[in-house]
């Protein structure tokens, strides 16, 4: 346990002991706030492998970062998937402003990206790389745009202005009033003008005015945090924490496997879910979030899903269910088209025969055959579909990127989709002779005899000495070198060659000065 502790729940940090006696919160009078009527709705896996913090839009669409996965899903109110976003890299939190602005904080270039709501780059908050040593939360305050930026190793709430122009700084190390030890969790309430930040190894919530005033605390404790099992603190590893809106206070504790509810004086209310691992259980809740449908939403980090919880009256438009499809071939060629295409469908969160018989379609087109399995052996299972090749060939475009989509009905009355993404040849083109076609060939321009991978790389198109696209220059050596290794085995997988051979491509890279600091670089120069 203590392993996924230090790698999901301190998002990567060594998890340093918090003060082994923290000061207590002053517990200020009751407001009158009720405790939540909850009821559980559903779990949703998709294909989460570590969901970690979620942002909301004006529309109650969800953004989930999944560092894992180095994916940002972006799911509608209705259940339906619209986008599942790469970023390259370690994603660890996402925020949205009421221009439908995305912010990602990526834990390796220690960067804030500012990105369009169609996913163009727009600018970096600050310098860039290397303005945070850990962004593990950003918040933006919906009236002025401000933008609230936890960085959890430097103890410290950084302040931007929209512009990404640095503001100002709160917080600090320490144990005090206003003080931090690895902050996680932020919510800024625009109608008290106050900013809520999770403490986690202070073992509290701490309560700012706008401009970084400390207002009062949530939790924290002079207990003994008891056994595992036993915990006697009001929070033992809080994470995320979020308002709703009847003023309650909502904290996800990573370490107790509940949402805690206070109202906004530190006063106990109630606790949702428990430790587990069935629907409703949260083994490690990273994050929460409560939709205008007051519906909540928590990241179980190592259940590899969210689980959704209705809070009071709340409405619950969800209605599509979707799925993962996987199609083979990928690649159609027109010139020499097979009779079938395999279609092998994943329904998370759902048995297989809830899909009404009869009613799989992919782009219209039903199956010729239907039969169960486990095409991808990943342990859950697939519904199968053969389908007339030329039938759904007439579907897509002449050439290029094609998409084909699954719809079914459930017998619950949802709706199936599912989305796959085909390549169709109709001349073979490859520019840069690598063997790759330029329809599918990820890297163009690849150097004369460089070995490639599947997609047309080399080690060098996948790892450049100055830096990924994505993210700019590399935060040191040590992670050139990482994703030197991956790309070293990707290429040696798809060449089938030996590991002897396989090592001879690492020493270059490893004497290289890529990731390193200039003054580092002409040292280990000088010395050769």
């Amino acid at each position: 346990m203590r392993h996924s502790l230090t790698i999901l729940l301190a998002l990567s940090l060594s998890l340093v002991p918090g003060a082994a006696f923290a000061s207590s919160c002053e517990v200020g009078p009751a407001t009158g706030v009720e405790p939540p009527l909850v009821t559980h709705l559903r779990a949703y896996p998709w294909t989460f492998r570590a969901p970690t913090r979620m942002a909301l839009t004006a529309d109650s669409s969800l953004l989930v970062s999944d560092p894992r996965r180095q994916h940002i899903v972006t799911r509608e109110a209705s259940g339906r998937i619209i986008d599942s976003h790469l970023h390259a890299g370690d994603p660890i939190s996402v925020a949205v402003d009421a221009a439908g602005r995305v912010y990602v904080g990526d834990g390796d270039s220690g960067r804030v990206s500012v990105f369009s709501r169609n996913w163009e780059f727009l600018y970096d908050l600050g310098i860039g790389a290397g303005e945070f040593q850990l962004p593990v939360a950003i918040a933006v305050e919906p009236l002025d745009g401000r933008i609230y930026v936890v960085d959890s190793r430097s103890h410290e709430v950084k302040v931007f202005t929209p512009d990404g122009s640095p503001d100002f700084n709160f917080g600090g190390a320490g144990d005090g009033d206003g003080l931090f030890n690895f902050p996680a969790g932020i919510f800024v309430d625009a109608a008290s003008a106050e900013v809520y930040v999770v403490d986690q190894l202070n073992y509290r919530v701490q309560v700012f005015d706008l401009q970084g005033g400390y207002l009062r605390c949530i939790g924290g404790t002079n207990a003994n945090p008891g056994s595992f099992f036993g915990r006697k603190r009001p929070l033992n590893q809080p994470q995320g924490v979020w308002l709703d809106r009847a003023g309650r206070v909502l904290v996800s504790d990573a370490a107790d496997g509940q949402v805690k509810v206070f109202d906004r004086n530190g006063n106990g209310l109630a606790s949702i879910g428990e430790f587990g691992a069935l629907p409703g259980g949260l083994r490690i809740p990273m994050d929460l979030a409560v939709d205008a449908h007051n519906r909540l939403f928590v990241a179980a980090a190592n259940n590899s899903r969210l689980e959704v919880f209705g809070l009071d009256e709340y409405q619950d438009p969800e209605a599509v269910a979707p799925g993962v499809l996987d199609v083979d071939p990928a690649v159609l060629d027109r010139d020499a088209l097979i009779d079938r295409l395999r279609v092998a469908l994943e329904l998370p969160g759902y048995r297989l025969d809830a899909i009404v018989p009869g009613s799989l379609q992919v782009n219209g087109i039903a199956p010729l055959s239907l039969d169960t399995g486990d095409a991808d052996r990943d342990l859950i299972p697939d519904l199968i579909g053969q389908f007339d090749a030329a039938a759904l060939a007439q579907t897509l475009p002449p050439s290029g990127a094609g998409q084909l989509r699954a719809t079914a009905l459930l017998s619950n009355g949802f709706q199936l989709e599912a989305q796959a993404r085909v390549l169709i040849l109709s001349t073979v083109s490859d520019s840069d002779g690598d063997g790759v076609d330029d329809v599918i060939d990820l890297c163009p321009q690849t150097s004369d005899g460089a070995l490639i991978d599947a997609d047309g790389c080399s080690v060098a198109q996948l790892c450049p000495c100055e830096g990924p696209v994505e993210t700019g220059a590399w935060r040191n050596h040590g992670r050139y070198m990482v994703c030197t290794l991956r790309a070293v085995v990707r290429v040696g997988r798809h060449n089938e060659l030996p590991r002897a051979q396989l090592r001879t491509l690492v020493p270059n890279a490893a004497r290289s000065a890529c990731g390193k600091p200039p003054k580092q670089a002409k040292a280990r120069g000088r010395r050769r």
